[in-house]
């Protein structure tokens, strides 16, 4: 059943999130205020898949919050304005040097709907350029092409463990990606070169899974 809301006040405020508390009421008639994480700006994920779809590109990364270790998809930030698409490619390329093709939509959600408005778009590739380094130093301490028979693993044994990743992950194993997302969303990212070599094509840091 639908709350109804009576205001809304801003506690804290920042260009990149807002704390919020909202006067709602229940159907039952209870009245409180209900604490809300304003985050304006979307944020994209890719799943990329090697030519073969043998492989996934991932990032080997530390997250300050939960201080935790972990393999993640390339994620980040859209900014203001940005065409959703085009944000999912400049973030792969900025986080793993690799610049994924055939970029298209397969899912949006809302991961924390109880407290928070983020949302989450998840797009899929089917292969990669390599371009060089990453031009971000701040965000991967290694790189990788993950084979994909390896993610379930990978799960049971706590190596991925961050939302927009399982998320991304699942979705692939589960309808077999990249493909269009429902509701045919998600047009191609311009500028297609030569396909990535495939599954033994290291990223940044080389090597097997650590």
């Amino acid at each position: 059943m639908e709350w109804t809301v009576h205001g809304e006040r801003v506690v804290y405020s920042s260009w990149w999130a807002s704390f919020h508390l909202i006067d709602v009421e229940l159907p039952s008639g209870r009245r409180f205020e209900h604490e809300a994480l304003r985050l304006p700006l979307p944020a994209v994920a890719t799943v990329t898949l090697s030519e073969d779809r043998s492989s996934v590109l991932m990032i080997w990364r530390h997250r300050l919050i939960p201080d935790s270790w972990g393999w993640e998809l390339p994620a980040g930030r859209v900014e203001a304005g940005e065409d959703l698409a085009e944000a999912a490619v400049r973030e792969t390329r900025e986080e793993t040097g690799w610049e994924p093709h055939g970029i298209a939509h397969a899912v949006s959600y809302h991961p924390t709907s109880g407290m928070s408005d983020q949302t989450f778009h998840v797009f899929t590739a089917h292969g990669a350029t390599r371009r060089g380094d990453p031009s971000d130093p701040d965000e991967a301490a290694r790189v990788d092409w993950v084979p994909l028979a390896d993610v379930r693993r990978m799960v049971e044994r706590l190596e991925i463990v961050d939302g927009l990743a399982l998320s991304g992950l699942l979705w692939v194993l589960a309808f077999g990606g990249p493909c269009r997302g429902p509701g045919g969303g998600g047009g191609q990212a311009g500028g297609r070169a030569e396909a990535a070599s495939g599954p033994g094509a290291r990223g940044p840091g080389g090597g097997g899974r650590g």
